[in-house]
């Protein structure tokens, strides 16, 4: 249409991992005019991973109710770091106010279609299909060749680098390229992955984990066992034998963060690890989380949110995959001191929540982790 943009909306209303992983558009957007307003919409919960991002003008928090078996142990954790949420309606007002010139939204789910529709924001992209594209102005699915797509899906982190995508109706005004050929001049063959403001946690970890800071001055080895899925867990008694490993073979203090469940499946691994070399940690909030793994020397997790945020920090990673593609969803063992263990199951990925013969996760033994774990160390210079 020919209009220049002065400010963008981009929203993913969840999950954390998906959130996380849509920060390259931030980027890519910044580097195509620095003087664009950006703004981000996601549900509170998920949203405060993106404070203090250098890319971000307004982050704007939706509340929401929580839902499942975390929620009550995430209950009175929305304000965490004094950022207020808005009501739906509160911030159909408040997206009124800011008067956006294009909404880019990565999740197009009713909610999000609604909000944007109602928020009078002129121009509004997504790639969904059926009776919702109705909502939007452009829906760029069907605008691309096959060849193209998969050009940009492999550019960026996995299976969300078709995010990309969705900008592609926009025009670069300075050199008069479309998105796409502006893309591939300005950013060549590089791969995209996430961002976080490492130094931004790192800053806040003190104040929100006093308690906590002998163990983050000797840049502790942080695991995170919790996952969302039964099939994404590594068993428990893996986790034991790696924290027995890690202990013999490191002097680094060992962290693990207590997932946010119910029912104390995780809490016998405090008797795995000596006070004077860490322990389990209570359940944290989303800050105190990325407070710790900001001053980490190693992150080891199970497929899920809290591993896109160790890559998002920069922070070497050791990921434990099972029925989900590591194709799509860890794209960066060739990006940095990333490393993705899978044991290759015939039938894997299956993408199944629960599996009668799960056998993916089981299979992949403690010393196989172990392993690159050292190896990872050694290479940052953390081995102690």
């Amino acid at each position: 249409e020919g209009r220049h943009l002065n400010s963008i909306l981009i929203t993913r209303l969840r999950y954390l991992g998906d959130v996380v992983m849509a920060t390259p558009l931030l980027e890519v957007l910044r580097r195509g005019d620095p003087r664009v307003r950006l703004g981000f919409l996601a549900e509170q919960p998920h949203g405060l991973v993106l404070e203090g991002n250098p890319h971000l003008d307004h982050l704007h928090l939706l509340e929401t109710k929580r839902r499942g078996s975390d929620a009550q142990a995430r209950a009175g954790q929305s304000n965490v770091g004094g950022l207020s949420s808005l009501s739906p309606w509160e911030m159909i007002s408040h997206l009124k106010a800011c008067q956006y010139d294009l909404a880019v939204d990565l999740f197009f789910n009713p909610r999000s279609a609604w909000l944007l529709r109602f928020s009078d924001i002129p121009f509004r992209l997504a790639g969904t299909q059926g009776s919702r594209r109705m909502l939007y102005t452009h829906n760029t699915i069907p605008s691309l060749s096959p060849e193209r797509f998969q050009k940009l899906f492999n550019r960026a982190t996995g299976g969300l680098g078709e995010h990309l995508a969705r900008l592609a109706p926009l025009v670069h005004l300075e050199s008069g390229l479309g998105f796409l050929d502006w893309f591939q001049t300005e950013f060549g063959e590089a791969a995209l992955g996430p961002q976080l403001p490492r130094e931004f946690w790192s800053e806040k970890a003190p104040q929100q984990l006093s308690g906590l800071e002998k163990f983050l001055n000797e840049k502790p080895v942080v695991l995170a066992p919790g996952a969302t899925w039964p099939t994404k867990e590594w068993p428990l008694d893996h986790w034991r034998k790696l924290i027995q490993g890690l202990l013999s073979q490191t002097n680094r203090p060992l962290l693990v963060i207590q997932p946010p469940s119910v029912d104390g499946k995780w809490s016998s691994l405090s008797a795995e690890i000596p006070k004077s070399r860490g322990g389990l940690l209570q359940v944290l909030s989303l800050p105190q989380v990325l407070g710790i793994i900001s001053r980490s020397a190693l992150l080891v997790s199970v497929d899920g949110g809290v591993m896109h945020t160790g890559v998002g920090l920069g922070v070497p990673t050791v990921a434990l995959f099972g029925p989900t593609d590591p194709k799509l969803w860890f794209p960066y063992s060739d990006s940095g001191p990333f490393r993705v263990l899978t044991s290759k199951a015939s039938c894997a990925p299956c993408n199944l929540h629960e599996c009668g013969q799960f056998i993916c996760l089981p299979d992949l033994k403690p010393d196989q982790v172990l392993i690159p774990c050292l190896d990872l160390l050694q290479e940052s210079g953390g081995s102690g």
